[in-house]
């Protein structure tokens, strides 16, 4: 499924590069989950990277972000959310991320290898807080320490999100709630059996 939803998303931002790049200016790509790829697929990660970074150097903002609602960072941002101030943004970096989150000795780079953008948190109310990765463009290399400047489209996203938001469920963006929606094999399915159940009864 991940993949299968890396290379859709790719695909629309591929087309509007060979068409009219310029357009990718005023597009937000937004993926529900983590923007990496693991297994033998994570080999595509730093060639991910260096196309956000040559982009930017031919004067495009390919703005982008992935949600993440469940793992070890939506677990952290539980514990750690209802301290922050409303209207804020926490960009944890590399240390951080081993020692508090992960609990980790490892020396590593977290991501190095399959992420293609930085992890951040961000609070706009209480009931609106989130884990997001966006892309970062230093080098096309994973960045240890992220921070604004880093993050690609960073200020286009965060004054767009407030629009996107829905009050259906806490946290949530409004174009992942209706994919989600669509996608959930319970509920369309479900209906379809129901109302042919109930067109054969009342036959």
């Amino acid at each position: 499924m991940s993949i299968s939803e890396t290379l859709m998303i790719f695909t629309s931002i591929r087309y509007f590069w060979e068409k009219q790049r310029s357009i990718l200016n005023n597009c937000l790509f937004i993926k529900d989950g983590p923007l990496a790829l693991r297994a033998t697929l994570a080999k595509l990660a730093a060639p991910i990277r260096r196309f956000f970074r040559y982009a930017v150097e031919q004067g495009i903002e390919v703005s982008m972000l992935g949600q993440e609602k469940s793992g070890l960072f939506y677990d952290h941002l539980q514990l750690i959310g209802r301290y922050a101030p409303i209207n804020s943004v926490f960009i944890p970096d590399n240390t951080y991320i081993q020692n508090e989150i992960k609990h980790s000795n490892s020396l590593s780079i977290y991501g190095q290898d399959t992420n293609y953008g930085a992890k951040l948190f961000i609070k706009y109310n209480d009931y609106h807080q989130m884990v997001l990765n966006i892309p970062t463009g230093k080098r096309g290399e994973c960045v240890e320490s992220p921070n604004i400047k880093n993050l690609i489209g960073f200020r286009n996203i965060v004054a767009t999100l407030p629009k996107l938001l829905s009050n259906r469920f806490e946290g949530a963006l409004l174009p992942v709630e209706l994919a989600n929606g669509v996608a959930s094999l319970s509920t369309y399915p479900s209906a379809k059996v129901l109302e042919l159940f109930a067109e054969t009864k009342s036959t």
